[in-house]
């Protein structure tokens, strides 16, 4: 999922007397030695760099979407640390002078992608993984807010958001009706959509209290993985919190479902015992929620669409879960 999607803006480019000048804020008199353009991003510029006076390298991180999305990853991150592996921030700036765009400093974690690892592990060692992601997404889901909606400073929602049937079936009319996202996916499976919605709508009021701390974007690419000690497999980090929010759990289980993840039944298997195990709780038809709650994250991304790549995906899996099949 993601290959051959376009970037939403253009990479940043910087050379390292820039990199330099953003570091003193931080590490006053260190140089850049070392730039290294992180690829896989589609809104941000990331870069990881080495420098004078800095024992480890440090990832540069400049904010394309637009301010808001800065303050909520700086925010979610602070929010969490210690309970789930992130990236901490270093530093962080609302408006660097040389871009005029936010930017933060954060450590770099050593890690690879679990999209790109997971189909290549064996029986064990996939569901030791598994297990590992699951405990991590229970830390996630225990951090619990007193209504549903986007966060404002300080991770104070200020007006919730209806994320039950209505809504969600208000939010798909906009988007697929007035919005640029039925175009795209055309008319009949945007029809399809909405009847589906209105079919199966209700099973969202199942698992919406209490709302809780939702990562927004939880799919491989965003969650960094390693082997510990043993050779056991962990989490090093999950990543690229801008989207987070307070919501239900539905909505990061959707992003797991999807290919390729959603495609391994040893690797799904093992994250839902590791997420009950560490106090997770599940509906009994919770992949059917997951399922259709992913549908919003889908008809979102249309609103933006990145590539021709991007828009089939979409239909394709859109088709996939209106029909009841597996991705």
């Amino acid at each position: 999922m993601k290959d051959g999607w376009t970037r939403e803006r253009p990479e940043i480019e910087l050379d390292a007397a820039a990199v330099t000048a953003m570091l003193q804020p931080a590490f006053p008199g260190a140089r850049a030695t070392a730039i290294e353009r992180m690829r896989g991003g589609l809104i941000n510029t990331n870069v990881k760099v080495s420098a004078t006076g800095i024992a480890e390298p440090v990832l540069l991180r400049l904010y394309q979407r637009d301010l808001s999305s800065a303050r909520n990853e700086v925010a979610v991150t602070a929010r969490v640390a210690g309970s789930v592996p992130v990236a901490r921030f270093l530093y962080f700036s609302e408006r660097d002078p040389l871009t005029g765009l936010p930017y933060g400093i954060t450590q770099w974690i050593d890690g690879a992608r679990l999209d790109a690892v997971v189909g290549s592990l064996d029986g064990s060692s996939t569901r030791g993984l598994g297990r590992a992601v699951g405990h991590v997404l229970a830390a996630i889901h225990g951090f619990v807010f007193d209504k549903p909606g986007y966060f404002a400073d300080r991770l104070v929602v200020p007006e919730p958001t209806d994320m039950g049937r209505s809504g969600f079936i208000a939010y798909l009319r906009k988007a697929l009706v007035a919005g640029s996202a039925g175009a795209l996916l055309g008319a009949e499976l945007s029809g399809a959509v909405l009847s589906f919605a209105e079919r199966e709508g209700e099973l969202l009021d199942g698992w919406l209290d209490p709302p809780c701390l939702v990562h927004g974007d939880f799919n491989g690419p965003n969650i960094l993985v390693r082997s510990g000690r043993d050779d056991r497999w962990e989490v090093a980090a999950i990543l690229d919190w801008e989207f987070a929010l307070s919501a239900s759990p539905a909505l990061d289980f959707g992003n797991v479902l999807r290919p390729p993840l959603g495609s391994n039944p040893a690797f799904i298997a093992a994250l839902t015992d590791g997420y009950r195990d560490a106090g997770g709780w599940l509906p009994p038809e919770w992949q059917r929620i997951a399922r259709l709650a992913d549908l919003l994250a889908w008809t979102d991304a249309l609103g933006r669409p990145l590539g021709p790549a991007m828009v089939a995906d979409a239909r394709r899996v859109v088709r996939d879960i209106i029909d009841n099949e597996p991705c």
